[in-house]
C-alpha cells in the first residue's frame, strides 16, 4: 500500500531514532519499536528475532499484535533450516503468502506457518555494522492487505533503525562491562601489589583470575627450569592435582611455545570414570629467565562464553607478571643492582630522570642518540624533548602519586631542516612510560621517563602486513584477469562483426560503439590487474635515474602546462651513482607518481616539483653527508605537489589495491609502485597534511648490484605467481 499519512510515518521514524539513544532495556526498546511500527504502518503483528550474543541461537524476543506469540522460540542458524534462519544467513527478504510455495520451504516452515497463522507477511533482516543480527516479521494476515514494495522499502528503514538501537545497546553494555572490569582490575592490582609472600600472591592470581574470567575453576602451573614438568602451585574451585584430569597437555605446550592465550575444548575425566566436553583457557603469565607460569581456567561449556574478555585477562596477566617480578626484584635487590645498572647503560631506549621541577637531571646514551639529531638543544625541561597534553597529564598524575605508572604512545614531529634550506619535518612514534623515583619521607621526589622509538618498527610492521595483503590480492588478480581477458576478446570480435552489419542503422551502430568503448575500459582494468600480479619479475641492469628523469620531464612539463600546472625539475649537481634494477619498472614508478602529483596540483596550487638527490637509508630527510661510514648512500626521488593534501586516514589506504579517489581510476597505481619499490629493496615514504600538499619520496640503494640487506633469493617473497 502507499502511505497516505506520510507525516505519521516520519513521526514514527523520528520516535524510533530517539529511542536508539534511550537508556531502556532491550525488551522495553523492542516492544516500543514494534508498537510504533504496528500503529504507523498498519500491521496486525510485528515480531522480532535476535541472535543471542556470541552464539548461533536465534530467539524470539517479543511480538506485538493479535496472533500467536513468538517469544521463547529458538532456532539454531546452523542446524535449523527455515525462513527465519535463512534470512539471517543470507540477508534475503522473504514474503509468505497463502497459496504461494517457495521451493526452499521446509517441513519446519510449514508447521510454523500453520502454528503462527502466517498467511500474509514478510521477514526482513536486521543489519548492524557487525552484520545480520536478527530478523523482523511484519504480518497482515488478519486484514489480508497486500504488502507492497513500498511497504518493504519503509520496513527496511525501520529495520535499520532497529539495528542502530541494538548496536548502541550492545556497545553500551560492552562499555559498562569494560569499565566494571577495569575497576575490578585496579582493585586486584592493588591487592597483588600488597602481597608480601610468593605463595600468597600466587593464590591471589589464580583466585582473582578465575573470578575475572568467569571460570568455574582454575590452576596456576609453574615450570621451574628447562626440562622440568609443569607443577600446580595454586588452585581455585578444585584440588591442585585435578588439573591432570583434563586432556590439555598439547594445549599447554602450544601456549608455552607461542606465548599466546588459547581457548580449546577438552575432555574432563570425572572421578567416577565418565567424561564430558569442557572449555579450557590457557593464559601465559611468566615467560622469561624466571620460571614459566600458566594460568589454566575451566569452563562448563566447550565454547567460550560470550562475556569472556580475553583482553582484560591479558592485562591481568601482565599485572600479575609485574607483581611476581616485583616480589622477586625486592628479594634480590642487592644481587641485581649491578646488573640493572649495566642494562640502563646499554639499553636501546632513552632513559631520563627528572627532578620535581621536571628538569632533566640525567640521561643515558640512547637518549642522545634518539633526541640529539632531532633537537640538539635538548637540555632544560623535558618539554623541550617531548610535549603533549597526555604526556603532561601523565607527569602530573605520577608526580602527584595518583598512580605509580603511566604509559602512553606519542606521535611527534621534529624540524629536520638543517642546512637544506627547505622545511622538512620528521614524524616519530614514541612509546613512553613514566614512573616515580623514591618514596622516602623528607626526600625530594623525581620521575623516570622511558622512551622507546617505535617509528621504524611500526613502518616495518605496516610494510610486512601490506606486502602479505598484496601478495594474496595479486594472486587473485592474476586469476581473475586471465579468466576475464578471453571473454573480452571474443566480445570485441563479435561486436566488430555486428558493427559491420549495422552500416544502414547508424543509431544501433553508435550503441555498439559505446559498448566497445566500455569493453576497452574494462580491458585497461584487466591489464592493470595483470601488471599488478606480475610484481617480482625484474630485468635488472644498471639504471641512471637522472637520465630517465631528463628524458621524461619535457613531456611531463608540456602536459602540466596544458593543465596550468608549473613543473620544476631539480637534479643534484655532479655525478650520481646508478641503481641496479629494472629500467622499465623504475620508469613506471616515475610516471605513476608524476601523474598523481599532476592531478593533485591541478586541484590545488598548480605546482609540481621533482627533486633527485642523495640521502640516507633511514629516510628521505637524512642527507648523504650524515650517513655512517658503513652505510652507503641511497638515491632519493621526491615528487612534491601543492595540492589539497591528504589526511592520515587517507594515507593509510592509498596503497590498498583498487582504492582510488579518482572518478575513472583503477586504484592499482600506487599498489604497483609500492610493490616495485619493495622488489628493489627500497623505501616509499609519503608526507601530507590537508591543505599543505603531498610529498612522495622514493629511496633506492645506489652504487651496488646486490645490497647487503637483500639477497637475490629474498625477492621471491614478493613474487606473485
Amino acid at each position: 500500500m502507499i502511505y497516505k499519512n506520510t507525516k505519521q510515518v516520519l513521526t514514527a521514524l523520528h520516535q524510533i531514532s530517539c529511542l536508539t539513544m534511550a537508556g531502556m532495556s532491550r525488551e522495553e526498546f523492542a516492544r516500543t519499536i514494534l508498537e510504533t511500527v504496528t500503529e504507523a504502518l498498519f500491521y496486525d503483528r510485528v515480531a522480532l528475532y535476535i541472535l543471542r550474543e556470541g552464539s548461533v541461537i536465534l530467539e524470539g524476543v517479543i511480538n506485538v499484535g493479535c496472533q500467536v506469540s513468538v517469544k521463547g522460540l529458538k532456532y539454531d542458524i546452523k542446524k535449523d533450516q527455515c525462513v527465519e534462519t535463512r534470512v539471517v544467513r543470507t540477508g534475503e527478504i522473504i514474503r509468505i503468502r497463502e497459496g504461494f510455495e517457495h521451493d526452499f520451504y521446509t517441513p519446519l516452515d510449514r508447521r510454523r506457518n500453520q502454528a503462527l497463522k502466517r498467511t500474509n507477511c514478510v521477514l526482513m533482516p536486521v543489519i548492524t555494522e557487525r552484520g545480520i543480527v536478527g530478523t523482523m516479521l511484519a504480518d497482515r494476515s488478519f486484514r489480508q492487505e497486500e504488502i507492497s514494495d513500498d511497504d518493504i522499502e519503509i520496513l527496511e528503514i525501520f529495520c535499520n533503525q532497529i539495528g542502530v538501537g541494538i548496536e548502541n545497546r550492545r556497545l553500551n553494555a560492552h562499555n559498562r562491562r569494560q569499565i566494571a572490569g577495569l575497576i575490578e582490575l585496579q582493585r586486584i592490582s592493588r591487592q597483588m601489589s600488597e602481597a608480601s609472600a610468593m605463595t600468597e600472591l600466587q593464590q591471589i592470581i589464580v583466585t582473582r583470575g578465575a573470578e575475572l574470567g568467569g571460570a568455574q575453576a582454575g590452576w596456576l602451573l609453574l615450570n621451574r627450569g628447562p626440562g622440568d614438568k609443569l607443577l600446580p602451585v595454586s588452585a581455585f574451585g578444585a584440588q591442585p592435582e585435578e588439573c591432570w584430569n583434563l586432556d590439555i597437555k598439547s594445549q599447554l605446550r602450544e601456549t608455552l611455545g607461542s606465548n599466546q592465550t588459547l581457548f580449546r575444548s577438552s575432555m574432563r575425566i570425572s572421578t567416577g570414570g565418565g567424561s564430558r566436553q569442557v572449555g579450557i583457557l590457557s593464559l601465559p603469565l611468566l615467560v622469561g629467565k624466571r620460571e614459566q607460569s600458566l594460568l589454566v581456567l575451566l569452563y562448563r561449556e566447550a565454547e567460550a562464553p560470550p562475556e569472556l574478555n580475553v583482553d582484560l585477562l591479558k592485562v591481568f596477566a601482565s599485572q600479575a607478571d609485574k607483581a611476581m617480578e616485583s616480589l622477586i626484584f625486592n628479594r634480590n635487590l642487592i644481587a641485581d643492582r649491578d646488573f640493572r645498572e649495566s642494562i640502563l647503560r646499554s639499553s636501546p631506549n632513552a632513559i631520563i630522570t627528572l627532578d620535581s621541577s621536571l628538569r632533566i637531571t640525567s640521561h643515558n646514551r640512547s637518549c642522545e642518540r634518539i633526541f640529539a639529531s632531532l633537537n640538539p638543544d635538548w637540555q632544560g625541561t623535558v618539554f623541550e624533548l617531548l610535549d603533549s597534553p597526555s604526556f603532561r597529564r601523565a607527569l602530573a598524575q605520577v608526580g602527584g602519586r595518583q598512580q605509580a605508572l603511566a604509559q602512553l604512545e606519542m606521535w611527534q614531529k621534529f624540524d629536520d631542516s638543517r642546512d637544506s634550506g627547505t622545511a622538512l619535518f620528521q614524524e616519530k612514534i614514541f612509546s613512553v612510560s613514566v614512573t616515580a623515583l623514591g618514596d622516602a619521607p623528607g626526600i625530594e621526589h623525581g620521575l623516570l621517563v622511558l622512551v622507546q622509538d617505535q617509528t621504524e618498527k611500526r613502518k616495518t610492521d605496516q610494510d610486512l602486513e601490506r606486502m602479505r595483503r598484496l601478495a594474496s590480492i595479486g594472486q587473485l588478480a592474476a586469476g581473475i584477469a586471465h579468466e576475464i581477458r578471453n571473454p573480452l576478446t571474443g566480445m570485441n570480435i563479435s561486436l566488430d562483426i555486428i558493427s559491420n552489419e549495422l552500416t544502414d542503422r547508424p543509431h544501433a551502430g553508435r550503441l555498439v560503439s559505446g559498448v566497445v568503448e566500455e569493453l576497452d575500459r574494462l580491458e585497461n582494468i584487466v591489464s592493470s590487474m595483470l601488471e599488478f600480479s606480475r610484481a617480482g619479475i625484474l630485468d635488472r641492469t644498471w639504471v641512471n635515474v637522472g637520465d630517465l628523469l631528463l628524458a621524461w620531464f619535457p613531456v611531463f612539463r608540456e602536459q602540466a602546462r596544458r593543465l596550468n600546472v608549473n613543473g620544476i625539475l631539480q637534479i643534484r649537481e655532479g655525478a650520481l651513482p646508478a641503481v641496479y634494477g629494472d629500467r622499465e619498472k623504475i620508469k613506471q614508478v616515475i610516471l605513476n607518481l608524476g601523474l598523481n602529483a599532476l592531478d593533485a596540483a591541478q586541484a590545488g596550487g598548480g605546482n609540481v616539483k621533482v627533486v633527485l638527490d642523495l640521502g640516507h637509508p633511514r629516510g628521505s630527510s637524512f642527507f648523504a653527508e650524515g650517513h655512517g661510514q658503513d652505510e652507503r648512500p641511497w638515491l632519493w626521488l621526491r615528487i612534491v605537489d601543492d595540492g589539497p593534501g591528504m589526511s592520515r586516514h587517507l594515507i593509510e589506504k592509498i596503497y590498498d589495491p583498487f582504492f582510488t579517489t579518482k572518478n575513472r581510476g583503477t586504484g592499482l597505481g600506487l599498489s604497483i609502485v609500492h610493490s616495485i619499490i619493495k622488489e628493489h629493496g627500497g623505501r616509499l615514504e609519503v608526507e601530507s597534511e590537508p591543505g599543505r600538499g603531498s610529498t612522495f619520496a622514493v629511496g633506492l640503494p645506489a652504487g651496488e648490484a646486490q645490497p647487503r640487506y637483500q639477497r637475490v633469493e629474498d625477492v621471491q617473497s614478493n613474487t606473485y605467481n
